[in-house]
């Protein structure tokens, strides 16, 4: 597949994965922000201070993630499908960071030296978001 043709698969996955968050994100909003029990969604988890993130359920575990300076960070694919944790915000890559696409069991190990909080997201599932904080 040509590199061209791949960017573009790629963005027409991104698009429709928003439109998937979007939808959901409508319903979630028709129900008053409660779940199907009538219970409040979980309030956002605190940045765990790891140097792994585990790929599953097209979900970045931790989704939040703080190091320090100079730590490499593991990013290992559970799930059947491919991922990538790309960093920036979807469908632009700033390019701090990139796994690349990993496969199922694949890993990356990428050293982050610069401090700050940096999002991730993967590039062909847009849905998928992630933070890294730097220190």
């Amino acid at each position: 597949m040509t590199t061209s043709l791949q960017r573009s698969l790629n963005r027409v996955i991104a698009v429709l994965g928003t439109a998937l968050v979007v939808a959901t994100g409508v319903t979630f909003a028709a129900y008053g922000g409660q779940d199907e029990r009538g219970a409040a969604p979980n309030p956002a988890a605190p940045a765990a201070a790891v140097d792994e993130v585990d790929i599953k359920d097209f979900k970045f575990v931790p989704e939040a993630i703080a190091v320090k300076a100079g730590t490499t960070i593991t990013w290992t694919n559970s799930d059947a499908a491919p991922h990538t944790a790309s960093s920036g915000s979807s469908p632009l890559p700033d390019g701090v960071f990139d796994t690349g696409i990993l496969k199922t069991d694949q890993s990356k190990r990428i050293k982050v030296t610069k401090p700050g909080t940096f999002a991730y997201y993967c590039e062909l599932h847009a849905f998928m978001k992630g933070t890294v904080t730097v220190t």
